[in-house]
């Protein structure tokens, strides 16, 4: 360590050389100055830790001095020597910023103890300094980190009532510093979380019973945001909530409880993805069920409308029993469309498009949708000279039954719904306000109700997926999401009416093609009915089905095998006694399904003709199997018009054998 160095000043050379050897003997290290311009020159080129420094010296006095040098560094160590010493020139100096003063003459041992003391407190002075600032250095970075952290970082006092909070308290509530300090933790909260809260609230059981911390869900409320019954994120944020008692030490040195600390994270955006994962297993488990019933159901109408057609086929046409036996065919064409529509909700499948009249459509959703519901009447403006739109046809019946469902809901006492198309030229001009691609033909559908309407904060969320207005249970708010995001993917676009208590209008605009397309019609021809022979084997796992389909087979003059799984199908055709001619084989089937059958037959006998038959087998396994050499494939439930026509289209392609 070097030693301290000290500056003399004196215009007496004798005093300057007796202190500078005194000094040198305790090992100080020292220069001599003989006037105050040469002391100043001095300090300008050196550091000193010490400056003696003589208060009568000619031209530039002592204290002039001191104020050079404290101009200099203004934490320069000065200790004044004077003969002359009195109150007020001991004032004087202290008052400029001397340490202390020396009266001459002086003993030495008066001069180093002075001279240590000084140094001594200087560098207790230095150390003082440096810890104040290494603790204001820690004090600005846990400021910082307070400041700018991302999660609300605040205490309570005894009260519950905010002490301190971060800024971020206003950048993700909106509440200023100002507005809660001093009131209460609860004046935040939602009311159903102030249960939860009181434990913040409740001293004489906090350190039992949170001593360690605890982690909490809450609400907190946001600045200037109505609360609102519909969507739960707008007015609240959700905070995962950490508390920690907070223990200070009191005047007997014990810790003393004084509050309690505590940081909120945002997890708004968590939870909302949580319940809308939720929602999508709670979706997907709906939709294994609808697949299920439509399996189910798909076989049930393939009972009856086999024996339908079995019974109809012995009629003339201009018959009252023909006629009956129609009715019940397109009872079973809407209930099969009733079963597309839950197989469409349970598997995605991609979009068949096809150029076709939406007037067909319209004609056949709306009445399949009034006839569930007798207390709605449903009155239809459809244009005549309809232009033609390239759609899927399923998933449009899909919007349209969304619609009429959301407008039902929305006359709980019953009532009307108008129904309108009409053809719609877009300016280019309007292109930009009506969110499409591009100018030129359109097609404009309107469903319009007489119910209970909507305001205008529910107008601006009613697409939004998982949105809904009515109570927890009674519904996903899937529907009109879903119906968007529909008429999106066909390059259309919605547009929306409303006022409470006036009703709504729903228009979608789908590009169009100036063609007019004829709709549909129910041909009232009777069906071709193709006769044949040969061995079938009928693999089908439902009895009703393999009953019904026999006595088809039968009546057009087919021999018929019938097993009820893949197993007993692969061991008839395996038996060298009995020829089997062609194969209808069922999809969905427990142990072997039809596409693990299917294979096991090509291996068998590469040349057999198989016909697939399913009601609720996804497109993409059709297709599969067709490319794999299948045959043909008969949708469920189908009657003996169809059975014949297809099988005698089979029997007509070439055997591979």
């Amino acid at each position: 360590m070097s030693p301290k160095h000290i500056l003399v000043v004196d215009d007496e050379k004798r005093i300057v050389e007796n202190i500078t050897l005194c000094l040198k003997r305790e090992g100080f290290q020292t220069t001599g100055a003989y006037d105050g311009n040469e002391a100043i020159r001095i300090f300008e080129q050196q550091k000193f830790d010490l400056v003696l420094l003589d208060v009568s010296m000619p031209g530039m006095n002592g204290y002039e001095v001191m104020e050079h040098i404290f101009a200099i560094d203004e934490e320069a160590l000065i200790i004044i020597i004077t003969g002359y010493a009195s109150v007020e020139s001991a004032i004087r100096a202290l008052k400029i910023g001397a340490w202390d003063y020396l009266k001459k003459p002086f003993e030495y041992a008066e001069l180093v103890k002075t001279v240590k003391n000084a140094l001594s407190q200087k560098k207790l002075i230095a150390d003082k300094k440096a810890v104040s600032a290494r603790l204001e250095a820690s004090e600005r970075q846990y400021e910082y980190m307070v400041n700018n952290s991302p999660d609300l970082i605040f205490t309570l006092d005894k009260q519950g009532c905010f002490t301190f909070v971060n800024p971020q308290f206003e950048k993700v509530l909106g509440f200023a510093k100002k507005d809660l300090i001093g009131t209460g933790f609860k004046d935040i909260l939602h009311k159903e979380d102030l249960s939860k809260a009181s434990i913040l609230t409740r001293f004489d059981k906090y350190d039992k019973q949170i001593n360690d911390g605890q982690d909490m869900l809450f609400r907190f409320k946001k600045a200037g945001h109505k609360t609102s019954q519909y969507d739960p994120y707008e007015s609240f944020a959700f905070m995962e909530l950490k508390t920690t008692p907070m223990h200070l030490p009191a005047s007997d040195n014990r810790a003393e409880f004084n509050g309690v600390y505590a940081v909120a994270r945002d997890v708004t955006e968590r939870v909302a993805l949580e319940d809308q994962l939720r929602q999508a297993q709670k979706m997907d488990a709906i939709g294994t069920l609808a697949g299920g019933i439509a399996h189910d159901f798909n076989n049930i109408l393939m009972g009856i409308q086999g024996y339908s057609s079995l019974v109809k086929s012995g009629f003339e046409q201009g018959s009252e029993e023909y006629k009956r036996l129609s009715n019940i065919d397109a009872y079973v064409f809407s209930g099969a469309e009733m079963a597309k529509q839950l197989l469409g909700f349970a598997q995605k499948t991609s979009q068949e498009t096809s150029l076709v009249n939406l007037n067909y459509l319209l004609k056949m959703t709306a009445k399949l949708f009034g006839r569930t519901k007798k207390d709605i009447w449903i009155e239809q403006y459809l244009d005549k000279q309809l232009w033609g739109t390239i759609v899927d046809e399923g998933l449009i019946k899909q919007v349209l039954m969304n619609l009429f469902v959301n407008a039902w809901q929305a006359m709980p006492n019953g009532g009307k719904i108008l129904i309108k198309s009409e053809n719609f030229v877009m300016d280019e001009f309007k292109v930009d306000e009506f969110g499409l691609e591009k100018s030129g033909a359109y097609v404009k559908v309107t469903v319009t109700d007489t119910g209970i309407g909507m305001n205008d904060e529910i107008m601006t969320r009613i697409f939004d997926p998982f949105f809904t207005t009515k109570e927890r249970g009674q519904g996903t708010g899937l529907g009109l999401a879903t119906a968007y995001g529909i008429i999106k993917s066909h390059k259309g676009i919605f547009k929306v009416t409303s006022k409470p208590g006036k009703g709504s209008s729903f228009m979608f605009f789908l590009p169009a093609s100036r063609a007019k397309i004829t709709p549909g019609k129910v041909s009232e021809e009777k069906e071709m009915i193709f006769n044949g022979k040969g061995m079938v084997l009928l693999v089908d796992d439902e009895k009703g089905v393999i009953e019904v389909c026999s006595e088809m087979l039968e009546h057009l003059g087919y021999q018929v095998k019938a097993v009820s799984n893949g197993f007993d199908a692969i061991e008839v055709l395996k038996a060298k006694n009995q020829k089997i001619d062609l194969v209808i084989l069922d999809m969905v089937m427990p142990r072997m399904n039809g596409e693990e059958t299917f294979e096991k037959i090509r291996t068998l006998d590469p040349g057999m003709r198989v016909l697939v038959s399913s009601g609720y087998s996804r497109e993409k396994e059709i297709q599969k199997m067709m490319k794999k050499g299948c045959n043909g494939f008969i949708s469920k439930p189908f009657d003996i018009a169809k059975l014949s026509e297809k099988l005698n289209t089979v029997f007509k392609t070439p055997s591979g054998r």
